[in-house]
């Protein structure tokens, strides 16, 4: 069988493929494709340049297959733009109604009023002054002196009884100088005439009338001081009224003594109390602890008192001396001065506008009579005060009121709402989205801070 071969032939760097003439359909074999005949005075090699040239314009003129458009590269980019249509739109309807929040920024309004020792009255009765309140708290503490002077000493002691009246309904009458006897057998004497109140019956039960009545001891010496029990009338003694009208201990017995003694002179006197620092320091601890809970007290404004037996005798010249102290003070309803001073301070001031103001702080100023000896005591009905120091007086406008009145606003209504509110210095909005030009129509979607 004879085959036809391909040959490849390099020319130019051109690779060309030349397709044997069977091998072409006949429909589109050209015509010039037939049996070459070379001419005359040309090599044996001139044939392969003139076939290399007809088969390279062959190849040029078979066109490539031509692609066809595609329909769903289309349908495609329509359906992309249409999905990211649909998350714009979305994320626009979550921002305008999930998201959309307003938030109000308030710089209240402050300010500062400088008292420069303004005086003021308390008092009781009269509403234009401050109310105020005494408070006085007692403290007893022993302390050990060393007694320095002697001397004879011939004392009876003294002491306080209270008289009962279990016996009659009617009154009962001790005269002064009555001898009385304690539970151990020793003597003492009425210092004044007094009455016992008669008994009074609540039901079955009996209830005796009392009255108190100082006793001095009939001897001198310290065996009589002390706290006995029961006291009775030497004078009813085989009678019913020995156990119906009968005493009992108030106060201790003191101040018996015989013979030589040490006593208390003034030197030691001055000693007990020349440094009270650590005594008023105790004081004033023990009274901060009882200061009812929305009262304030200052400490500029305190009482101390001291009080001890000056009357001291003992056989030894070390002696133990209780001393009964007392810290007195004015209480002030921290609501009531508060109110006092910001009507002083803000005569004209709104109903409105002063339930914005918050409670300022009255701790910082300070306190002073303006009677530099005023006692402090439960009878007194007014006195006067100064105070001074810098007062700092801070609005808050009400929250719940600007979010009723800002819901569903314009922005270019906003400000004239904010200046109708006397608390606000100033104030800044911010929605979101940016382009809303309304605030929320919910409460809960506005945030008001206060900077």
């Amino acid at each position: 069988m004879n085959r036809k071969k391909i040959e490849d032939i390099k020319l130019n760097n051109n690779k060309v493929i030349t397709i044997p003439k069977e091998d072409i359909p006949k429909k589109i074999a050209p015509s010039y494709i037939n049996t070459y005949i070379p001419p005359e005075n040309s090599t044996k090699y001139d044939f392969l340049k003139k076939i290399n040239k007809n088969t390279e314009s062959f190849t040029q003129r078979i066109p490539q297959t031509p692609k066809m458009p595609s329909s769903n590269s289309n349908f495609g980019k329509k359906f992309a733009a249409f999905v990211l249509l649909l998350i714009i739109a979305g994320s626009i309807y979550l921002l305008s109604t999930v998201f959309f929040k307003a938030k109000v920024t308030i710089i209240p309004k402050v300010k500062s009023f400088d008292l420069s020792s303004q005086k003021f009255t308390a008092g009781k009765f009269k509403t234009t002054n401050v109310p105020f309140e005494v408070m006085i708290v007692p403290d007893v503490e022993t302390k050990d002196v060393v007694l320095t002077t002697t001397l004879n000493a011939s004392d009876k002691a003294k002491g306080e009884i209270t008289l009962y009246n279990e016996y009659s309904t009617k009154p009962q009458k001790i005269s002064a100088g009555t001898f009385i006897s304690d539970d151990k057998g020793k003597s003492y004497k009425t210092d004044t005439t007094v009455t016992i109140p008669a008994l009074t019956k609540d039901n079955s039960k009996i209830i005796p009338g009392q009255i108190p009545v100082k006793i001095t001891a009939f001897l001198s010496g310290d065996t009589y001081n002390g706290s006995p029990d029961s006291f009775y009338i030497n004078s009813y003694k085989g009678t019913t009224k020995y156990e119906k009208i009968y005493g009992k201990i108030k106060t201790p017995l003191s101040g018996g003594v015989a013979g030589l003694v040490y006593v208390l002179d003034d030197k030691e006197k001055e000693g007990i109390i020349s440094d009270t620092t650590a005594l008023n320091e105790r004081l004033l601890r023990k009274l901060s602890a009882q200061i009812p809970e929305g009262y304030i007290y200052y400490p500029d404004g305190v009482s101390f008192v001291y009080e001890f037996s000056e009357n001291i005798t003992s056989k030894t010249p070390v002696e133990k001396i209780e001393i009964k102290s007392t810290v007195s003070t004015f209480l002030f309803k921290e609501t009531d001065l508060s109110n006092f001073l910001i009507n002083k301070l803000l005569p004209d001031i709104s109903d409105k506008e002063k339930s914005e103001i918050l409670p300022p702080d009255l701790s910082k100023l300070t306190f002073s009579f303006a009677d530099k000896g005023q006692a402090i005591s439960k009878d007194i009905e007014n006195f006067n005060f100064e105070l001074s120091g810098n007062l700092i007086i801070n609005w808050k406008p009400n929250v719940d009121e600007l979010k009723g009145l800002l819901i569903g606003k314009n922005k270019n209504e906003v400000p004239a709402i904010f200046k109708l509110d006397p608390g606000i210095s100033s104030a800044s909005i911010s929605i979101i989205p940016f382009w809303s030009s309304k605030l929320p129509n919910e409460v809960k979607n506005i945030n008001i801070l206060f900077k």
